[in-house]
């Protein structure tokens, strides 16, 4: 049993439990700012975050993006001129998915891939690090612009907030943070429990 295998499972369980939640005695409303629970249920304190509208273009809590090894595990390090794996599972309504390699400390992005996508897909990236700049090093993670049809419409952008030294968090130590973008106008801004994964290039 591969490790998409069971993200894939478990995005359905999560997915069948929602739907079983909104389909009650009637009593309940669901509004667009229901809230996700994530990992409270094992023990520990867990992350929430909004249920967002299944028409707006999306990924799931459960299957992250991640870096990868041909064999589906987690890949933590490469060197330059290698290549770097990586995946990236979307919604039904996305079209479009952008992913920048970007560097976690500093607005860096060594390189980027446009795809198009009939939604519900685990998309598979290879990024050639040989074509990045010779002095590349450090630690990255994945920059994600997803949209429908039209992204002049509507995207959805995944980044991280700015790295604050004082109290050490943001950046790659929090979650994603997801920002609704209509008609080229910051519509909605919210924390996600997407934790994004890291790659050092050394």
């Amino acid at each position: 049993m591969t490790l998409n295998y069971v993200r894939q499972t478990l995005t359905l369980i999560a997915l069948l439990s929602l739907v079983a939640t909104g389909c009650d005695d009637g009593t309940s409303r669901p509004t667009p700012d229901r809230i996700i629970n994530i990992g409270s249920d094992a023990g520990g304190t867990g992350c929430s975050q909004p249920s967002f509208p299944i028409e707006e273009p999306d990924m799931s809590p459960l299957a992250p993006p991640e870096f990868v090894t041909e064999d589906g595990q987690e890949q933590r390090l490469v060197r330059p001129g290698q290549e770097l794996l990586a995946e990236i599972t979307v919604n039904g309504a996305t079209r479009k998915v952008f992913v920048e390699l970007s560097n976690a400390w500093s607005p860096i992005v060594i390189l980027s891939q446009e795809l198009e996508t009939p939604g519900n897909q685990t998309i598979p990236l290879t990024f050639d690090t040989a074509l990045a700049p010779s002095s590349t090093r450090g630690r990255f993670y994945l920059r994600v612009t997803l949209c429908g049809e039209d992204c002049n419409e509507r995207e959805v952008v995944f980044d991280i907030i700015e790295f604050d030294a004082d109290t050490n968090m943001g950046g790659i130590n929090a979650d994603y943070e997801r920002t609704l973008i209509v008609n080229r106008e910051v519509e909605r801004v919210d924390q996600t429990c997407v934790r994004p994964n890291t790659v050092l290039i050394q």
